[in-house]
Formats: structure tokens, sequence, C-alpha cells
């Protein structure tokens, strides 16, 4: 309700996603249905996420950002709508943003377009850290950090999954004591010895 750009912080599978769905549920139980759009900035080009001026004809050919933005803008109802960019934070593509993100909330395009981010639209940036963001950048947003440095992640995917199994009481706490005995110095193991292709 305060910000209309939010960043979602924190490592992959700590909660970050599952946040901002049970606020959208929890807003259609109210009677305000929030209309999503989730897109993820880092799998195309700067150009192809905002736009560009082809060189061959001088057309302008919109992006995915920008598309998706206008399209949102002009749906007339005032229920929320929510753009989430699920992705982390590049230097090349969110310096751009900076003018949505202030008080203008106006997103300028290479065409002089502007499309403005109205009343009932918020950003959601889902990253997993502010390490290429401008204090420009940092202090246009409100920040929810979600820390999973207990582990929870993976106990509650354990816990869940031995939840759904049919087998005896015994059993399920047997188990859970061999994954609460191993699982943690094998991922501490796995964290400090191995090389990661994905990071």
């Amino acid at each position: 309700m305060v910000r209309h750009c939010v960043f979602t912080m924190g490592p992959p599978g700590a909660g970050k996603s599952t946040t901002w769905k049970m606020l959208a549920k929890a807003n259609g139980k109210v009677g305000q249905k929030t209309d999503l759009v989730d897109l993820n900035p880092k799998v195309t080009s700067t150009a192809e996420l905002y736009g560009f001026v082809m060189l061959s004809t001088r057309e302008w050919k919109d992006g995915l950002l920008s598309k998706t933005m206008r399209d949102l803008s002009t749906i007339q109802n005032t229920l929320p709508k929510w753009l989430v960019l699920d992705g982390d934070l590049d230097a090349n593509w969110i310096e751009s943003m900076n003018s949505v993100m202030d008080d203008n909330k106006l997103l300028t395009l290479a065409s002089n377009e502007r499309i403005q981010l109205k009343a009932n639209m918020r950003l959601i940036f889902e990253i997993r850290n502010l390490n290429y963001a401008t204090p420009a950048t940092v202090s246009r947003a409100g920040i929810l950090f979600i820390s999973d440095l207990a582990g929870s992640q993976w106990r509650s995917y354990v816990k869940s999954w031995i939840n759904k199994m049919k087998w005896e009481e015994q059993t399920k706490v047997e188990l859970q004591k061999k994954f609460d005995q191993y699982v943690p110095e094998t991922l501490l193991h796995c964290k400090k010895n191995f090389k990661h292709i994905v990071p």
C-alpha cells in the first residue's frame, strides 16, 4: 500500500514467490482480484525488453516490458495489477526503471513514448541481492528481505514430503532424524568444495 515498487530479496527457495502469490490470493478473498504478470527481464536483451527502432525500416519495435506495462495500464478497472520482474538485477536494465520507480511513475521509451504506472499498479522485483543496484535505485523501492540462513527451504520440502507418505509415525520420525543428521553437512560440503555451473 505504501510503495509502488518493492524488492523481494533472498536466496532461491526462500519463499519470495510464495509471499506475493499468497498476498494476491488474500486480495482475491476480499474482492480485490489481482492481475499478475510475471516475467524474467534477463531472458532478453535490454533493447528487446524496452523496445528499439529497427535500423532497416526506422519503425518502432515494442519490447516485452513496454508492451506488458502498456497492456496493464489500458485495463479500465481499478483492481490491483502487479508486474513481477523475476530475475537478478543488472545495471543494463534496472537503470532505465528509475523514472518508473520514483514519484513520476513514468517509463520513458527510446521512441519518446511515456507509459504511466497507474495508482493501482505495482512493480515487484524478485531478486537474490542488491550487488548491481545503485543507491539511486535502492532508495526508490521498499525492500522485503527473506532470509534462509537457518536452511528452512530444504527442511520445509523434506517435512512436506515425509508428511505426504503413508508410513507409520515411527518411520517418519526416524527418516526426519536421518535428514537432519546428514543433509546440513552434505550441503555445507557441496557449498565449500564443489564448483557450481549455475551460481
